[in-house]
């Protein structure tokens, strides 16, 4: 089991954002070693792509160098359909990619690391572990 990361908990590290690194260091010394979706590896790609940021794609590739990037699978794919149905029923729809993440921490039995509240709630009540900050 890891800490999944989701993209703004990724671009929070990388900028070095205090309550992001200390929820991450958190898990981290309870036996939580962190992990990266392949979808959050793409947001975050192509944020650094549409900026075109030397010292933001030097940091992101840093990162990349000691944390696994887990597939998006079809178990994954699986679980975040449940998800997104249980946001749909709660009458609000977050990005596909957030569901995605969600959905791949949920089937690989991860923390899920998000400063995205909702999320948080609704992933908590589908049996998600979050941690948010």
């Amino acid at each position: 089991m890891g800490v999944a990361l989701d993209t703004n908990a990724l671009i929070d590290v990388l900028r070095g954002d205090a309550s992001a690194l200390r929820q991450v260091d958190h898990l981290a010394r309870n036996g939580s070693s962190p992990v990266l979706s392949a979808v959050a590896l793409f947001e975050a790609l192509s944020g650094v792509e549409f900026t075109r940021s030397r010292p933001e794609r030097t940091r992101l590739e840093s990162l990349l160098s000691r944390i696994p990037i887990e597939p998006f699978d079809k178990e994954s794919a699986r679980r975040a359909a449940e998800l997104r149905e249980e946001f749909l029923r709660t009458g609000r729809s977050p990005s596909a990619p957030d569901v995605m993440i969600a959905g791949q921490a949920l089937s690989g039995g991860h923390t899920l690391i998000t400063r995205d509240r909702h999320l948080a709630r609704v992933a908590e009540a589908s049996g998600l572990r979050v941690a948010t900050y």
